[in-house]
């Protein structure tokens, strides 16, 4: 059986990115369904795990450093290791990981890194430390073209560092969704954000066009739900504030399972992200739209999609800083469900859209690249 192994330093503890969890799972599932044996790495509740073999060995603490402290006490276990193959998930480079990636490299391991998003540098954070972590990052990760056989991209670059790309789609696992089950009726429309919020995420858009929207004598009640947190959080909660839109807004924190599905089936659109371009980004291969497409959800969305064409269940919206048009939400909204059962509506979506979607699927180039780059010539 060929031997895989899954190198991330995700924390899969729980938190608001939750989807990305479940997606990389799903990814490992994906490769057990295609004929790997899969060891794979983490992080969990402060320490760094190598699941080997079916049994999670611990590794050590990684403390406030984290992703750095993982890629230390990863490199120190798997530079003895031999992989056939080894698939990544990027994070920023550091020294150890690039030492780890040339240690696999040099034990015969081919090597596809997935970057999640690409180009990344406008993701930093303010501050030293992030100035830090992406300048040594710039550095090492223009070296690392002789260590890596592919890049899987969700853009359509055909090298990145120097290195060929494989051009992939984002999928999840269908079986860990379960599709929203929402009440019949109603004429007050809820729309539901769930993310770890950054700037990218382009809430504030939509919470300023709310405000505008009541302040020029809108009347539909519209409400915006957001579960979630991160930095821009303040900065949503001032326009709430700003505009007195109080009762059009609920801040609902982290959710997850049962209460997590509670909130998908009270709610009749999704948010998905309305500033990707603040990063540069074109054409959208985002988890969130797939998540909302495998619970049934239609969803409002500012960027072009990578695998969704002039759905009816889509709503496209400028992708620019202008507030969002709330009389065109309504107008989609009773659009889509006048006259119409809103749990078939779920239910349609949701199969029309498995077979572009799930995580199967999606990940079939990377199992084929593997097998066109084994025993080729680096």
């Amino acid at each position: 059986m060929r031997k895989i192994l899954y190198l991330t330093t995700w924390d899969f503890s729980d938190g608001p990115s939750t989807g990305i969890t479940n997606k990389i799972k799903g990814q490992i599932k994906a490769f057990k369904t295609y004929g790997f044996a899969v060891n794979y790495t983490y992080i969990a509740d402060g320490g760094v795990y190598y699941h080997k073999d079916n049994q999670d060995l611990f590794l050590g603490k990684v403390g406030k450093l984290r992703k750095l402290a993982a890629n230390y006490y990863l490199y120190k276990i798997l530079k003895e290791e031999e992989y056939q193959f080894v698939y990544n998930r990027y994070g920023l480079m550091d020294l150890y990981y690039f030492k780890l990636l040339k240690s696999l490299q040099k034990s015969g391991s081919r090597i596809i890194i997935e970057i999640p998003t690409y180009p990344y540098d406008d993701e930093r954070l303010p501050g030293v430390k992030w100035w830090l972590l992406y300048s040594l990052d710039k550095i090492l990760r223009n070296r690392v073209s002789p260590y890596v056989d592919r890049i899987a991209t969700y853009s359509h670059d055909e090298k990145i560092f120097g290195i060929p790309t494989v051009e992939v789609k984002n999928g999840i696992d269908f079986d860990m969704v379960t599709v929203r089950m929402p009440e019949e009726g109603g004429d007050v429309i809820h729309m539901l954000a769930v993310a770890g919020f950054t700037k990218a995420h382009g809430y504030d858009r939509m919470l300023v066009g709310l405000g505008k929207y009541y302040q020029n004598g809108g009347t539909r009640k519209v409400v915006f739900h957001l579960v979630g947190a991160g930095e821009p959080e303040n900065q949503y909660r001032n326009i709430v504030q700003k505009y007195r839109i109080e009762e059009h807004c609920v801040f609902h924190g982290v959710k997850r399972g049962q209460e997590l599905d509670q909130v998908y089936n009270y709610c009749d659109l999704g948010v998905e992200s309305l500033g990707d371009f603040r990063n540069g980004i074109k054409i959208s291969s985002s988890l969130k739209s797939r998540e909302y497409v495998a619970k049934g959800l239609p969803f409002i969305t500012a960027c072009k999609s990578d695998i969704f064409e002039d759905e009816e269940y889509i709503l496209q919206i400028p992708a620019d800083e202008s507030p969002v048009n709330i009389s065109d939400i309504v107008n989609f909204y009773d659009r889509l469900y006048n006259g119409k059962s809103k749990v078939s509506i779920a239910c349609k979506i949701r199969k029309e859209t498995m077979a572009k979607c799930d995580i199967i699927q999606t990940m079939k180039p990377i199992v084929e690249c593997f097998k066109e780059i084994d025993g080729s010539e680096r």
